[in-house]
């Protein structure tokens, strides 16, 4: 039996977020705050030894898996000859298009409207939830499921909406629930042959006694941020 963890996270905080504006593929940098959070997603991690990482290629997911993996201080086999982190960087894991919408605030009333119908409809001149879904299924099937097979453990940093649509590959998730994703707080996944036996996101040690997992099913085939698509 090969076991195996996938660790999904997404980024810590940026400006942005605070402000409530939709990101989408902006590449807006991490703030302090975000900074100190994925300090600390490093800590919930120092325990897996990584056989790969994943980022999107969005400076924020990025910067928070290097912090990360800086921070747990367990993971040097990652690093290269220049003594950086070997991270690859995927278009397919960033973050949803907002199209038109991008930089706009989401307490503007047709911004609202919008992210409430955005699940189905595309942003003008961007995605949908169900286009990133798509995406995700595509990566996680050509590129994190073989490496599940073998028993290897992955680590993948990328957005909101990503986390989203791999929470709905997954099969933890169904599309329209809007659940709340946290700025980095890894979601650890725990398989056994390619099934996915467990999941739950990752609490700090004193908090971990109240932590309930979300039941496994079987897979399908870089403060407190903001909610909701595009951020």
């Amino acid at each position: 039996m090969k076991k195996a963890r996938l660790v999904i996270v997404r980024h810590g905080e940026t400006d942005y977020n605070v402000k409530r504006i939709m990101t989408g593929q902006r590449d807006i940098p991490l703030n302090a705050t975000g900074e100190e959070q994925a300090r600390a997603a490093g800590g919930m991690i120092r325990d897996i030894r990584f056989d790969k990482v994943y980022s999107s290629s969005l400076r924020r997911a990025f910067n928070t898996a290097v912090i990360m993996l800086e921070t747990a201080g367990t993971q040097a086999h990652l690093c290269g000859a220049d003594g950086a982190f070997l991270i690859e960087k995927r278009q397919d894991l960033v973050e949803m298009d907002n199209g038109d919408y991008t930089g706009r605030c989401k307490d503007e009333p047709d911004v609202a409207a919008r992210l409430a119908a955005s699940d189905t409809v595309p942003w003008p001149g961007g995605e949908s939830v169900e286009d990133v879904v798509a995406r995700v299924q595509k990566f996680y099937d050509e590129e994190l499921m073989p490496r599940l097979l073998r028993g290897e453990n992955v680590l993948v940093a990328a957005h909101h909406v990503v986390l989203r649509a791999f929470e709905i590959v997954l099969g933890v998730e169904r599309p329209g629930m809007r659940r709340t994703v946290p700025n980095a707080v890894p979601a650890v996944c725990e398989y056994e042959d390619g099934v996915m036996t467990g999941f739950a996101y990752a609490v700090p040690t004193e908090k971990r006694a109240n932590q309930n997992a979300v039941p496994g099913r079987k897979a399908a085939s870089q403060r407190k941020g903001n909610q909701g698509p595009g951020m």
